[in-house]
């Protein structure tokens, strides 16, 4: 017997879907156990496989494919429980996460309160560089004052960092040494480059979604790198795939190296597997999906 399990954890719920060759569809669920997710999901995925007469670790041996969705990351970003993080940015613009992109939908609204930035700013330092719109560079790189801004980050125990240099989208040259220079000086942080993760123009779109990315990086790797040793640890020899945020799937390798895609990967399968059941039921595409977590 061949298996497909789908397994969404949540803040206080997980929930599994376990289908088997001849297409029966079966859901279990269990309590999150957020110090140790393969708890609550082996414990859901038994009882789906009880359904079967079989127990969790017979299934799992017997899966090809496991899906797999979080709102971890999600929620750790609203009760902002991420790591440690330092953002890295052009001499002389320390304030784009502060400033966001400079303006509000409703501008004479004194009482609207202006949201804090995501990386505190005593956590912003700045590198001396410059490159311009054209891919010139103005002002090289002072590799000296990169130096000791790690050394700053190594003595305040930082535990990642995010890179976000003016006009790396067009020559990125600069980003990449500081990615050399922290894979020299700090091994093990793990840092994300702009260039490399969202290469747009928008300045504050590109910084917001770099330090993201970095901010979940330390959590969210560890998390599914456990997470593949636990189930493989129980038989599971399949492909394991992860949601993400846009309502597919990536490869569990790729989303370690790029946690941001992990951000909304739970509530992404409701609204695909609505209009899925529409679609069945031949109700068109005029649904409403409702979905309610315990946390987000």
């Amino acid at each position: 017997m061949e298996f497909h399990i789908s397994v969404d954890t949540g803040g206080t719920f997980t929930d599994a879907a376990v289908s088997d060759a001849t297409g029966r569809l079966v859901i279990g669920k269990s309590l999150t156990t957020p110090d140790r997710a393969i708890d609550g999901v082996f414990a859901a995925v038994s009882d789906a496989a009880g359904k079967f007469g079989l127990d969790g670790e017979s299934v799992l041996r017997q899966t090809r494919l496991f899906v797999y969705g979080t709102t971890r990351a999600t929620n750790a970003i609203v009760e902002r429980k991420v790591a440690r993080t330092a953002f890295l940015t052009t001499q002389g613009f320390p304030d784009i996460l502060l400033f966001k992109e400079g303006g509000k939908l409703d501008a004479y609204r004194w009482d609207t309160e202006f949201p804090k930035p995501y990386i505190p700013r005593r956590h912003t330092f700045e590198v001396p560089e410059r490159v311009t719109s054209e891919g010139t560079v103005h002002k090289p790189l002072d590799e000296d004052a990169v130096k000791e801004i790690l050394a700053t980050l190594e003595r305040r125990r930082f535990e990642a960092v995010a890179v976000c240099l003016l006009w790396s989208v067009v020559n990125p040259e600069h980003e990449l040494r500081v990615g050399e220079l922290l894979r020299e000086r700090l091994p093990d942080v793990p840092f994300t480059l702009s260039h490399q993760l969202n290469p747009i123009i928008r300045e504050y779109r590109r910084a917001s979604s770099t330090v993201i990315d970095a901010s979940l990086a330390p959590m969210m790797r560890h998390h599914l790198s456990q997470l593949r040793t636990d189930l493989e640890d129980r038989g599971f020899s399949g492909k394991l795939l992860v949601s993400t945020s846009i309502g597919g799937v990536m490869h569990v390798e790729d989303v370690i190296e790029r946690p941001i895609y992990l951000t909304k990967s739970g509530p992404s399968m409701a609204p695909i597997a609505g209009k899925v059941y529409a679609g069945a039921a031949r109700q068109g595409d005029s649904v409403i999906v409702c979905d309610t977590g315990g946390t987000t």
